[in-house]
């Protein structure tokens, strides 16, 4: 009896020990795409106003980053469907893993399976257009960062989008030096 208490006790701190484990590794990768931009400094880039925002996070993923969305509904309460999002993604340190993630896009075009070709931008390490937003790494964070607002009298650039980027990046700087 005592024999199995022991290891009913070993198996429970065992446990234990990994949950607090994975629960640190997954906080410490977490990171919020709501803190990442304000709702004034989206309504200065692209000229009207935006909600509060909502986050709706994916989390821990099987290959280990954590990702977070964020979405700004432009003019709230008009009719239309016009929106702010930005989706940024955590990657376990020194993996490349971000890096690797960009380069996807890269890829995806060399196949066809985005219309466009990416090009790149001036941008944290390294950014890319791919046609319905900027992609931008820094470090083991990567971001994408849309502006949805269809106007078919008008042609699609990066101009907002490029607008927000350094917002993000400032907060990501400011996160990474504490």
């Amino acid at each position: 009896m005592k024999r199995t208490l022991r290891a009913a006790t070993a198996v429970a701190i065992v446990s234990s020990a990994m949950l607090s484990a994975a629960h640190a590794a997954e906080s410490s990768l977490e990171i919020d795409a709501c803190e990442l931009l304000t709702p004034t400094e989206i309504s200065a880039a692209i000229g009207l106003p935006v909600d509060q925002g909502r986050r709706k996070d994916e989390g821990m993923s099987r290959d280990g980053q954590y990702s977070s969305s964020c979405i700004w509904m432009i003019e709230p309460g008009k009719p239309g469907r016009r929106f702010v999002i930005l989706n940024a993604q955590q990657w376990p340190a020194g993996r490349d893993l971000a890096k690797k993630f960009l380069q996807a896009f890269h890829e995806s075009a060399d196949k066809g399976i985005i219309a466009s070709k990416p090009s790149p931008r001036k941008f944290g390490d390294e950014a890319l257009w791919w046609g319905d937003g900027l992609a931008v790494r820094r470090g083991d964070v990567s971001f994408g960062i849309s502006v949805f607002m269809p106007r078919p009298d008008v042609a699609r650039t990066s101009a907002m989008e490029e607008k927000l980027a350094p917002h993000v990046l400032r907060r990501l700087d400011k996160k990474s030096a504490v």
